[in-house]
């Protein structure tokens, strides 16, 4: 039984070493969601936690640290600048905080319990935000963010940029004006680009979430203009999450604007009213991942594509009449669905949708080797990947409200690789 945990564990995290020491059939077999279930998810997740703090956040920011960088981005970085380190703070379910999406920028500033202002504040914070002010974006992954990736930072010379950089300098105290809450992994949904199975708070770790809503969240809250949640499961799908979107709502932050970003199976009008979520909620991103319903039913595992349409129809209803200000609608790009991709564009016309974000599918802590070289199609090794590549051309992809972001990138260094052989 213990080594039957140790495997576990180290399928989670370590994933390269476990194709080496496991055969592939046991792989697959503890990677099953009823053997986590057997096991207990919560110590499962106690154990990758620790291990993602202590191992692979360091693999994470060591790849950052050695990467190379070619000479028209370092030119680019050089003229522009990135105000989120300045202005956002993102949880994590680690219990980590950080100043961008920690995939992008896999340096912590500190443990979320830390009090508001000392948080913010920290050391590694103003490290990090001087290697914006420097140009050289050497905490960052160049090709996973796609700010970088996609060319759309600020220029250094606009006026907001000089702004930024003169209140940084002159010492003023802040707190973070745009705060992102991913803390909770709880989903109603187990898609297998995210996670193996599906995860939802037990009572104890619910206690110890809402614990953080008083004595972290309202603090780092009282000077922000927005909050949105969640990056890391699905708002309507966690207890905790639900419970503060109603104390956001109480009257005590009048002037703060929520956005949202869910799988859109519970947002509903039910919902909607029964979180006292009207006039509240400024932005709305369902991720969603196919155009077809086939397709749905394995990359949205637990979810129905009738249902999806159902609560996109609602939405519609709600960006024509001003009621949400910004609708987008998400995709990760993956060997299952990239054929879509052309259709999933008109899908998301159809249903009154601002922009919409194409991002490719990366190597998670989940995913045996040889699942991801499988699910991976932006690899010039992928037997699909010419066709790939054929698909990018499709001129729904070209259109303004397309961003196809970091697939490109793969698309590109692919093509400069087999230029090179």
């Amino acid at each position: 039984m213990a080594l039957a945990k140790s495997l576990i564990w180290l399928r989670g995290t370590l994933v390269e070493l476990v194709d080496v020491l496991v055969p592939k059939p046991a792989l697959r077999l503890l990677a099953h969601p009823k053997i986590h279930e057997f096991i207990g998810l919560d110590r499962i997740d106690a154990v990758g936690t620790w291990i993602d703090n202590n191992f692979m956040l360091k693999r994470r920011q060591k790849i950052a640290a050695e990467q190379k960088t070619s000479a028209s981005t370092k030119e680019y970085l050089q003229t522009h600048f990135c105000a989120a380190p300045f202005e956002q703070l993102e949880t994590t379910p680690t219990g980590l905080a950080y100043v961008c999406c920690p995939i992008w920028l896999p340096t912590p500033i500190g443990r979320l319990d830390t009090p508001a202002h000392e948080l913010w504040n920290s050391e590694a914070a103003r490290n990090i935000r001087d290697s914006m002010i420097d140009g050289s974006f050497r905490y960052c992954n160049h090709v996973h963010c796609s700010a970088i990736t996609g060319r759309t930072l600020m220029s250094r010379d606009s006026a907001r940029a000089k702004e930024i950089i003169a209140r940084y300098k002159s010492g003023v105290g802040t707190l973070p004006e745009h705060v992102k809450l991913s803390h909770d992994k709880s989903c109603n949904l187990s898609c297998p680009s995210c996670r193996s199975s599906t995860y939802l708070a037990n009572s104890a770790k619910q206690a110890k979430l809402d614990q953080l809503t008083e004595a972290t969240l309202v603090p780092l809250l009282s000077e922000a203009k927005s909050v949105l949640v969640t990056g890391s499961g699905d708002p309507f799908g966690s207890k905790h999450f639900r419970n503060l979107l109603k104390r956001l709502n109480n009257g005590d932050f009048p002037n703060l604007k929520i956005d949202l970003i869910s799988n859109g199976q519970l947002l509903d009008p039910r919902a909607w009213d029964e979180l006292g979520l009207k006039g509240r909620v400024r932005n709305v991103e369902i991720s969603i991942d196919a155009a077809k319903a086939e397709t749905y039913a394995i990359v949205r595992r637990g979810g129905t594509f009738e249902r999806l349409l159902k609560n996109l129809a609602f939405l519609r209803d709600m960006r024509r009449g001003g009621e949400i200000s910004f609708l987008q609608c998400s995709m990760v790009v993956q060997a299952l669905n990239y054929r879509e991709m052309p259709a999933f564009v008109r899908m998301c016309e159809d249903h009154a949708v601002d922009l919409i974000i194409f991002n490719m599918i990366r190597q998670r802590d989940i995913f045996a080797k040889e699942e991801y070289v499988e699910a991976f199609i932006g690899s010039p090794n992928h037997p699909d990947y010419e066709d790939f590549l054929k698909v990018l051309e499709a001129p729904e992809l070209a259109q303004r409200n397309v961003l196809i972001g970091n697939v490109r990138e793969y698309a590109q260094r692919g093509a400069f690789a087999e230029a090179a052989e």
